[in-house]
């Protein structure tokens, strides 16, 4: 029954072009079809390649005209008035399809006609000669359903039912295409839609849940997100009262790096908001990438879908090849293409959660439609803490709070890297040094470095501290109930004297997370580059509610008398303007204070000068640092960091020797010019590794 009905259903395509304005251009087209219609041509079960049609032909229609074979033809298909259902599922599912979308018998015939072309190889044969016959999609199509050209043109176009709810995708480039439907066609099914349409459902209830797939989940807590402060609590309110009120065209950018957690917030955020969230456009039928059109088909088809269901929000994870500015148009689909997606964004009636990497190519009329945009970034420290610990706990790792902590503090690793990493460390059955391994070589690829820790923070002791201030005392006025947080230090001081231990000793008293960078950091070669690298900062230290701290400040605060070029001054205006508003503490460190802008200092509220070491502090240093006495009186000119230096290098060679330690401080202190250098050679026992 079924290969009588696909053969009924191919001869009623057949008609439509006999009877078609275009049948003279198709001429040839349905002279091939009189052979393959005509039992007495072909029996049944005769082949029917071009070869043996044509051979057979020769003899059957020896004498007629094209004329006389046309007329035959017609006769034939004068008793194909409809094309009758098939048994295959699909033809259920179309009028699942027809019910939930309100189509029309035209929607209905177009989308029968590109599910019949995927089953029927007479069929697929005849559309796409048709297509090439008619260099157009559309217009292919009208002739073979029987419906009038602009009919289906209204059809197949942006605002027409079949394209605004996602059903059917048209490709703009239809130059490149050679067949009239399937994957690689002209006209494509939306992925979601082509790839349920072959199967059996009862109901149109299940037909439907099928499409839309699985509610999304994730493991993450809210709270392992706090680092991005206020705006996350907002984007969850914004959420729940967008979806309990039914609003119309709300749109949250959520942007950052790669594998800072952006597609698990949105999961967590939904949650938090009391939504369902649901994932579109990733795949194609065939588990490969969709194109962008697909794409595009597949948010409108969920759009539809899932309008009517309470609390339903949309995911559109990696959208940039959907909002980013087209490339490779011509000028008028670039056009069309971003009135397409702005319409899409103005009209949505579940709300849409966009993720993406990079929004510098995203154009501007997209962007001012976003309601909330949200900059998703590496978590602070003891959110990484807490990431560590649960996916350390998930792959059964034993790993010591201690290299918890030294994992968190060193590496500023994403969610994503972080899991990555547990799980090669379990499957190669290691420990902490085999997740270093496995995290380092994907960082280093994301361009993420490890963080300059300071590897002596366990020996940093307030008394080495050289200041003439009560420093302890000042903690604890800071750290006073009501205290004003937006305050700023510039600690300056020779190298090495403690300035940047201290600004994180100082947060560490206040309960703060540290967001610390250098000015290399800040800096750009490009122009303008800088002073929005500057402004990022402090936006993202309010964000989280961090002290940020600026080391070697005085790259960016150099005094504008001085300046030989427009941007060195624009740059310094930029902190300046930073500095006068910033909400939170705020730290600079510096070892050439006289370099600064006089603006400058007039807005830092504290100043702290940290000087070098006193002989009691360095005795006391000695044997912080080695754990033993100062055999005999230290240099002058000492500062904390020398000792570091010199332990580390007690480390390297393995010497505990006092005086051999005496002698590597003493070269300390020469190297900076603290200590006077006798003329000629002096030769030391001991000296050398």
């Amino acid at each position: 029954m079924q290969m009588e009905a696909m053969k009924a259903q191919y001869a009623w395509y057949v008609r439509n072009c006999a009877r078609s304005a275009e049948a003279a251009a198709l001429q040839g087209i349905l002279m091939q079809q009189l052979l393959q219609l005509d039992d007495t041509v072909v029996p049944n079960g005769g082949c029917d390649c071009p070869a043996c049609l044509e051979e057979v032909a020769g003899e059957k229609f020896k004498g007629k005209t094209p004329r006389q074979r046309l007329q035959r033809l017609h006769r034939m298909l004068e008793r194909c008035a409809a094309a009758p259902a098939s048994d295959e599922c699909f033809e259920q599912n179309t009028l699942f399809a027809r019910d939930e979308f309100a189509l029309d018998e035209v929607d209905l015939e177009i989308l029968l006609l590109t599910l019949r072309y995927e089953r029927n190889p007479r069929l697929e044969r005849l559309a796409d000669g048709v297509a090439h016959v008619m260099k157009n999609g559309p217009r292919a199509a009208a002739v073979l359903i029987g419906a009038e050209t602009r009919t289906v043109l209204d059809r197949l176009k942006p605002g027409g039912p079949l394209i605004d709810q996602g059903i059917v995708a048209l490709e703009e480039d239809e130059s490149a295409q050679n067949g009239l439907a399937g994957r690689g066609g002209r006209l494509r099914l939306s992925p979601p839609l082509r790839r349920i349409m072959h199967r059996p459902f009862s109901s149109r209830e299940e037909w439907a849940n099928a499409i839309i797939g699985t509610a999304l989940t994730t493991p993450l807590d809210w709270e392992d997100f706090e680092h991005l402060g206020a705006e996350r609590d907002f984007a969850a309110r914004l959420l729940h009262g967008a979806t309990r009120g039914h609003a119309e065209g709300l749109n949250l950018l959520l942007h950052g790096p790669v594998g800072t957690g952006k597609t698990e917030f949105c999961k967590a955020l939904a949650r938090r908001a009391g939504c369902t969230l649901w994932s579109i456009g990733e795949k194609d039928q065939e588990g490969g990438e969709p194109s962008r059109g697909e794409r595009l088909a597949g948010l409108r088809l969920a759009q539809r879908l899932l309008k009517g269901r309470a609390n339903a929000v949309l995911l559109f994870d990696e959208a940039e090849d959907i909002l980013a500015r087209p490339g490779g148009f011509t000028e008028r689909h670039r056009d069309e293409s971003k009135v397409f997606v702005n319409r899409i964004m103005e009209s949505n009636r579940v709300p849409v959660l966009w993720t993406c990497n990079d929004v510098e190519h995203i154009h501007a009329a997209v962007l001012r439609r976003m309601t909330l945009a949200l900059e998703v970034k590496t978590p602070n420290r003891s959110v990484r803490e807490r990431i560590w610990r649960r996916v350390l706990k998930s792959e059964n790792l034993a790993i010591t709070d201690e290299v918890i902590g030294e994992l968190a503090a060193r590496y500023e690793a994403p969610p994503a890297v972080a899991a990555t990493a547990a799980r090669a460390t379990a499957l190669a059955g290691g420990g902490a040094a085999e997740i270093e391994q496995a995290m380092v070589g994907v960082l280093r690829v994301l361009g993420v470095g490890p963080s300059a820790v300071d590897r002596n923070r366990s020996l940093f002791d307030l008394a080495l501290i050289n200041c003439d201030s009560d420093l302890d005392g000042l903690v604890e006025q800071l750290a006073a109930p009501g205290v004003p947080t937006n305050w700023s230090l510039c600690i300056h001081g020779a190298p090495g004297t403690g300035k940047s231990q201290y600004a994180r000793y100082l947060a560490d008293r206040l309960g703060m997370e540290v967001m610390q960078q250098r000015a290399s950091d800040l800096l750009s070669k490009w122009v303008g580059d800088s002073e929005k690298q500057i402004a990022g900062a402090f936006a993202t230290a309010r964000r989280q509610r961090a002290m940020l701290i600026i080391d070697e400040a005085d790259s960016l605060l150099l005094d504008r008398r001085d300046a030989l070029r427009s941007w060195e001054v624009s740059q310094v205006n930029e902190m300046l303007t930073w500095m006068e508003s910033h909400p939170m503490p705020f730290v600079c460190t510096t070892n050439l204070m006289d370099r600064l802008d006089q603006a400058s200092l007039r807005r830092f509220t504290l100043k702290l000068r940290f000087n070098a070491l006193s002989r009691e502090q360095a005795a006391r240093a000695f044997e912080r640092f080695f754990g033993i006495p100062a055999p005999y009186h230290l240099p002058e000119g000492l500062t904390p960091g020398d000792f570091a230096t010199v332990r580390r290098k007690r480390e390297l060679f393995r010497s505990p020797d006092p005086a051999r330690l005496m002698g590597w401080l003493k070269e300390e202190a020469e190297a900076k010019g603290t200590v006077s250098r006798p003329i000629g050679f002096h030769v030391r026992q001991g000296d050398g590794p």
